[in-house]
């Protein structure tokens, strides 16, 4: 190995040209490995509804050959792919009134496993007593499919996120492939940070030139270590902009509105997107989500129902397909980011700095809940509030106060506050939160303009 001070020099690419070991226990999501035992502990997006159509739709989950498919007496089906009789793939299977069959020898497969039928053998034969093809528990939920692949003896509660039964809030499916591992792409919502470059200055304004101020960022750990969250405060003109973004473990973002217009006071207004990022297997991911629609939201009307939905959505950079390669490195986005870390990126080749903390925190996170299951500890729930659904705290606070001669202090001073109020605020009602979040961001403000 060459010497550590011998990477240090000028043209040193020699030195640095061995690859390092990847970090296998977060990268790696298949059967049996620890990150995809712990994956297996929440339920999972796996498709759009709409994909789900007269035939059957193979895919991959956490390295799992899949078929999901829908029977003719309406019933969801996720099977293991490949025909428990002699491998032959169901997605070339029959769909039937209750299960599908093997195109080969004509066995056939209700939604749960259970074998209803096995052609050819005789008439009392004991296969469908002693086999079970596999096959997983689905539900269809506000346009996705969703799937528990873990243990079902350990099934938990369906994930009920207050975002996803506001009234009035149009939720609209999408789904994006990425050519890489899914811990680069998860991870991007706790770096803010490259907003002010990739999404701005280093390129052009993707949403709107505040983005492009410099933010103040704190993270903080989610009650029982539920997930992570940041405070990200910025000054704009005669505005102080603190929004608030957040990821449930294991992978589960919701960035606040992508087209917020900071020039004019707001108290809370919610998520722009929910998003899981779902391994398909070591090298590829898929974010599953939805895009929410809603008169609190994209006051500028910038956003784009039609543009949403199978490997597309309506900001710039999410896609392979929207744009050419020459426009992806003319103008590079999220995916040209993500993607070109390579197939699964190598952390022990990074240089860390403080933009990064809350990278490091995410990760730290992880690495705790992964091992906490290895050792047979059961990932805690989140807590629920008054409506009874799963309280979040992503959103954006815009408040007009006038600038300092230390504003970087009051700027930290606003997200420290505003931070504390929204969780203070977490176990109120839908109803109750933005009207008390409103008032007591408002009385800070007071202080501040006495």
């Amino acid at each position: 190995m060459a010497d550590i001070k011998l990477k240090r020099k000028p043209f040193n690419g020699y030195y640095r040209s061995a690859k390092s070991s990847e970090d296998g226990e977060l990268t790696h999501t298949g059967p049996s490995t620890p990150a995809g035992e712990y994956f297996r502990r929440f339920w999972q997006p796996v498709a759009m509804v709409e994909q789900v159509g007269e035939l059957p739709l193979a895919l991959e989950i956490l390295g799992e050959e899949l078929v999901l498919f829908r029977d003719l007496s309406g019933q969801l089906g996720l099977l293991h792919k490949h025909c428990s009789h002699r491998r032959a793939s169901l997605e070339y299977g029959i769909i039937s009134e209750n299960g599908i069959r093997c195109c080969y020898h004509g066995w056939l497969f209700d939604v749960d496993g259970t074998i209803l039928e096995v052609p050819g053998e005789p008439e009392n034969s004991p296969i469908p007593k002693k086999l079970c093809h596999g096959a997983y528990p689905v539900k269809e939920f506000k346009g996705l499919v969703f799937a528990w692949m873990g243990p079902p003896d350990e099934m938990a509660e369906f994930p009920a996120f207050d975002t996803l039964h506001q009234s009035d809030n149009e939720l609209v499916p999408y789904s994006i492939d990425y050519p890489c591992n899914w811990l680069q792409v998860a991870e991007n919502p706790m770096d803010p940070f490259h907003s002010v470059f990739l999404h701005t200055r280093v390129t052009r304004a993707h949403f709107n030139p505040a983005w492009g101020a410099m933010p103040v960022v704190e993270w903080h750990s989610m009650d029982d270590n539920v997930g992570i969250f940041l405070t990200n405060t910025r000054r704009w003109k005669e505005f102080l902009w603190v929004r608030t973004a957040e990821i449930f473990l294991p992978a589960i973002a919701q960035p606040p509105d992508i087209y917020q217009n900071a020039e004019t006071e707001k108290f809370f207004p919610r998520v722009g997107i929910t998003k899981w990022t779902v391994p398909v297997n070591d090298t590829h991911c898929r974010i599953i989500a939805w895009r929410h629609f809603n008169e609190t939201l994209d006051l500028d009307g910038r956003g784009d129902r039609s543009k949403v939905g199978l490997g597309r959505v309506d900001f710039v950079g999410q896609t392979g397909t929207e744009r050419t390669y020459e426009e992806g490195q003319r103008m590079p986005g999220d995916y040209e980011a993500q993607i070109s870390q390579g197939k699964i990126t190598v952390h022990a080749d990074e240089m860390l700095g403080r933009t990064d903390v809350g990278v490091m925190g995410y990760r730290k996170l992880l690495r705790n809940a992964v091992r906490d299951t290895a050792n047979g500890k059961m990932p805690a729930a989140p807590r629920l509030n008054a409506d009874g659904v799963v309280p979040t705290l992503a959103g954006d606070v815009i408040v007009q106060v006038a600038e300092v001669e230390d504003d970087i202090a009051l700027q930290k001073e606003a997200g420290k506050i505003v931070g504390e109020i929204v969780k203070d605020t977490l176990l109120f009602s839908w109803e109750a939160r933005p009207v008390e979040i409103e008032k007591r961001v408002k009385e800070w403000v007071a202080t501040k303009q006495a």
